[in-house]
């Protein structure tokens, strides 16, 4: 009984040690999120051009050591994502000057997206490598079309409000997140930078009608400072 005590006295002064030495952390992030779209159902061929749309992204992150060098890390960021679908008309010859005439549209949807990411390090304590990887769980806040007419010059015409109400949207998303990344000691903290891509499993939009889905897709970059405590 004795030799018990002892055994459960030292695993339980094991485990407070880990927590006392353990580094957990809190920090600022923000960045651009180079964003797309997959569709699926309809025919390629019948889809106009897309083009990567350039957003914002920033948010919080926290860090929960665990074992091994594997750290837990939830985020809560607000990201801009979305498309840009470019309709040519045709192309003028002006002066020698090939000038394209048509039509784009800029979709973008604001998200709140929550990362729980599982965080592998190597290093020291002065300088690390990390590799990211998890489910991100997002919120779809709102989201605008801007047509933007091309006619010698792009002209940004009024926004054009979604209903993401429609059945054929989806508010809630699941998507899968891989990344990886380095740190630096600076202070009493760290500084943080990341590349990851993430990509949709739920459809963001799903039209059975005219057979036609579509799940959001990207790669985002983003740097900032934790403080470690």
């Amino acid at each position: 009984m004795n030799r018990l005590k002892t055994i459960l006295l030292v695993v339980l002064g094991l485990g407070m040690s880990s927590l006392v030495h353990a580094q957990y952390a809190v920090g600022v992030k923000l960045g651009a999120n180079f964003a797309n779209t997959s569709i699926g159902g309809i025919q390629e061929g019948y889809l106009p051009d897309q083009d990567v749309y350039t957003g914002f992204t920033a948010g919080l992150i926290g860090e929960i050591p665990l074992q091994n060098g594997f750290t837990f890390r939830p985020e809560i960021n607000y990201t801009q994502k979305g498309f840009i679908t470019d309709i040519s008309v045709y192309d003028l010859d002006i002066f020698g000057v090939g000038t394209n005439l048509g039509a784009k549209a800029k979709t973008r949807y604001n998200y709140i997206d929550v990362p729980l990411l599982f965080k592998y390090s190597l290093g020291n304590d002065l300088a690390k490598v990390y590799f990211l990887a998890g489910p991100t769980f997002g919120y779809a806040l709102d989201g605008h079309v801007r047509p933007v007419a091309n006619v010698i010059v792009q002209v940004n015409l009024p926004k054009i409000k979604l209903p993401l109400d429609n059945d054929i949207y989806q508010r809630f998303e699941v998507a899968a997140t891989l990344g990886i990344g380095g740190e630096v000691k600076a202070g009493p903290g760290k500084i943080f930078a990341d590349v990851r891509y993430n990509a949709g499993i739920t459809d963001m939009l799903k039209n059975t009608i005219i057979d036609i889905s579509s799940k959001n897709k990207g790669f985002a970059i983003s740097g900032g400072y934790a403080y470690v405590f």
